[in-house]
């Protein structure tokens, strides 16, 4: 037979490119790559490694570039039959293709039952979500944005109710802190201040004058509104429509340590005094905060 002077089976249309000659096995080699590698190339490898490597078909990383290429060496019609080699590369592509569709269907079924489980669950968390959203943005912190954003969006997909439902609960967690916090025993002195209504009143005017100016809920450090350690419970304190005298208390440490962002005429009917601002003298340390 005629020496074949091209790789006898083609893959998808792919071309194959003459590199020029290699050495293999201590022989020069006409050598044949496809610069991509098709799917059905590596079926018919996989499948039929023996057939065809013994039609000398493999890869190669010795073309010019750094990748593993699909290859053909040239070698003579009689060492390969050739029709028997393409029928059975043919059958490992079709039962390989077979089995991705198998795949691809199972796949497609699991995302439809997702997805509809989804469909069933959203609208009642993405009502919860957007209501908080609303209503108290700060139990959310660093997420708000993109929990506000979620909570707009008109289709959900799994990893959307995924994360709703954790932003939910960890939205939820923060506001039980900041009530355990708040239920544990408060400093003396501003429990024994604490016992005049009209501080309890101002007490909360200045958490609510701090809620206020609170807009990014402690996400960035802007000397705005509660800190990091004081934003949870702060807000939590600012929505009560009055304080009783522990949850004063506890507002006044509060107040006492952003006094400085409020009006002095508040401060002093809250915490008695009004702050020192800059520039002039300061109070002792640990008038206030020292307890009684």
């Amino acid at each position: 037979m005629p020496r074949l002077t091209a790789p006898p089976l083609d893959f998808d249309g792919f071309p194959w490119r003459h590199v020029g000659e290699r050495l293999r096995y201590g022989h020069a080699m006409a050598l044949f790559v496809m610069d991509e590698a098709p799917q059905t190339f590596s079926d018919a490898y996989r499948a039929e490694r023996g057939l065809m490597v013994a039609a000398v078909f493999s890869w190669t990383d010795r073309a010019g570039t750094p990748n593993l290429l699909p290859c053909w060496w040239g070698i003579s019609a009689e060492d390969v039959d050739v029709p028997a080699l393409r029928a059975a590369a043919d059958a490992a592509i079709a039962k390989a293709r077979a089995a991705r569709d198998e795949a691809n269907a199972r796949a497609e079924e699991r995302r439809l039952a997702a997805q509809a489980r989804v469909d069933e669950m959203a609208g009642p968390i993405r009502e919860r979500l957007q209501a908080l959203v609303g209503a108290a943005p700060w139990q959310f912190g660093r997420s708000l944005t993109e929990a506000a954003e979620t909570a707009h969006r008109a289709e959900w997909g799994p990893y959307d109710l995924e994360r709703a439902e954790r932003w939910l609960s960890n939205a939820e967690a923060n506001r039980v802190r900041a009530e355990q916090r708040i239920g544990r025993p408060a400093m003396p002195h501003f429990y024994a201040r604490s016992e005049d209504p009209a501080v309890r009143a101002a007490t909360l005017e200045g958490l609510r004058y701090l809620a206020s100016l609170d807009e990014d809920w402690a996400a960035i450090q802007n000397g705005e509104g509660f800190s990091q350690t004081t934003t949870w419970s702060g807000h939590v304190l600012a929505e009560r429509e009055v304080l009783d005298r522990g949850e004063a208390a506890h507002g006044l440490a509060l107040i006492y340590q952003h006094r400085l962002q409020l009006p002095d005429e508040l401060c002093e009917r809250a915490l008695g005094e009004a702050p020192v601002r800059r520039g002039r003298r300061r109070l002792p340390a640990g008038d206030l905060l020292a307890p009684a």
